[in-house]
């Protein structure tokens, strides 16, 4: 009798507690902007604070929750409506300034569907189911992207806003195809190829070990070895084709050989993994950039033209910046 009576208690608090918090999904976070309300994790039949409010998510804990599985978090019920404000203004700024064409609408569809095919190659521990959804994903993409014969505006319709590394993943890929098809790449073999190398060029990031307690630092310098253990997943595979390995291994080799892991230096570095490392840094200045996104892309164009233009290859950053300012 006694057992019950507890376990009868034990369920009416644990309802009066729940009641106060309600489920949010991890993909409505706005990374790098102060939290609007505290955010709670459920563990263990309690709800613990992971977050107040005015904390920032950054892309690197983003990254964690996405490769731990985690899909939701808690808020405060009373909170809701300024949550929910917070998510409804980053939308706006977002949405593109423009009605969808019909070949803008599928790839939206295609891009979400492609979002979660990458979530489950960064979440596999199987080589050969990579390389297989992988395949599948970027010939998706490369068809898609082909749509757009011509210069894109606005370049929203192709980059959105990367969260983590799975929402950069495919900018990339999308990015890399374009510009590649935009300088000339016209085999479709080849833009499979850039497609394919783009969309796996982080696969090694969640076999990276960080720690919860490392300071930002740490886990950039740790990070760095992404690219290696992104080689040594694919290495193995004989369906990948070399092209896609070399775009792995250097997508973060830099013309004046400043980049890692091997220093590569000007034409050492593969051709298409060139493309890769415009598109690449392209993404990740618009990611940790402040504003809209058209403000993003702006600052990021002027960042790679007048700071970083000698980590790229001449040529392809001068058509590159010509390419995508016609967006922005």
């Amino acid at each position: 009798m006694y057992l019950v009576w507890t376990i009868s208690k034990l369920q009416a608090y644990n309802k009066g507690v729940s009641d106060k918090f309600i489920s949010i999904n991890l993909g409505e976070i706005v990374v790098g902007e102060p939290l609007p309300t505290s955010l709670h994790l459920y563990i263990n039949f309690r709800f613990l604070t992971f977050r107040i409010e005015g904390d920032v998510i950054d892309r690197a804990t983003y990254d964690r929750l996405e490769f731990k599985k985690v899909k939701n978090l808690f808020i405060p019920a009373a909170e809701k409506q300024k949550f929910d404000d917070w998510v409804k203004n980053r939308a706006r700024q977002e949405a593109p300034a423009v009605p969808l064409s019909p070949e803008s609408q599928s790839l939206a569809l295609v891009r979400e569907d492609v979002h979660r095919t990458t979530m489950d190659i960064f979440q596999s521990s199987h080589p050969d189911k990579i390389v297989a959804k992988t395949l599948e994903a970027s010939k998706k993409l490369v068809d898609e992207v082909m749509k757009f014969p011509y210069a894109v505006k606005p370049l929203s319709l192709l980059q959105g806003y990367s969260k983590g590394t799975v929402d950069h993943s495919v900018n990339v890929s999308i990015l890399s195809v374009y510009l590649a098809q935009q300088m000339g790449y016209a085999h479709q073999l080849i833009l499979q190829h850039i497609g394919t190398g783009a969309l796996l060029h982080d696969v090694g990031k969640p076999r990276v070990a960080i720690d919860d307690n490392d300071s930002p630092e740490e886990v950039e310098n740790k990070m760095k070895d992404h690219v290696d253990q992104g080689v040594t997943l694919i290495e193995s595979e004989s369906k990948v084709p070399n092209e896609v390995k070399m775009i792995i291994a250097q997508h973060h080799e830099f013309h004046d050989g400043s980049g890692f892991p091997k220093g590569l230096k000007g034409n050492n570095i593969y051709d298409l993994a060139r493309i890769v490392v415009i598109a690449n840094v392209f993404d990740e200045l618009v990611a940790d950039g402040q504003g809209t996104l058209v403000e993003r892309q702006r600052k990021a164009l002027t960042v790679m033209d007048q700071v970083m233009f000698k980590k790229f290859d001449p040529q392809k950053l001068d058509k590159a910046l010509r390419i995508l300012k016609l967006g922005v």
